[in-house]
């Protein structure tokens, strides 16, 4: 699978990120998280949480979201919204520097971001 990444931006930071429509491999499709960051002056006020959110809802229900945590202060909030810790992830595969995280994407998950 190639790999193409994308980034979600706004004011506060960026996402990037990489979609797989489904597929054989991903039936649900694959949301793959590559790297975020939040510009300094908006840390600590919610915005990656609505980042989050707004990038969530652009893709469909049942859609997998895998993301590898090098900032393991974001590991709670992941699973407090039904993330689940894994093995391997698409792309990176093993990794052993960072926390591996998937889940389904569901309407509850998208309720439960902004309780974060």
């Amino acid at each position: 699978m190639e790999i193409i990444r994308k980034t979600f931006q706004t004011e506060w930071g960026i996402i990037d990120y990489f979609y797989s429509d489904p597929c054989k491999k991903y039936p649900t499709g694959l949301l793959l998280f590559l790297g975020s960051i939040i510009y300094k002056e908006y840390r600590g006020n919610g915005k990656f949480k609505e980042m989050v959110k707004n990038l969530f809802q652009m893709f469909p229900e049942k859609t997998l979201i895998q993301v590898a945590l090098a900032n393991k202060k974001l590991v709670p909030m992941f699973k407090r919204i039904g993330f689940k810790e894994t093995d391997k992830i698409e792309y990176w595969g093993i990794a052993y520097n960072t926390v591996n995280l998937e889940g389904y994407l569901t309407k509850e998950m998208l309720g439960q971001v902004m309780e974060w």
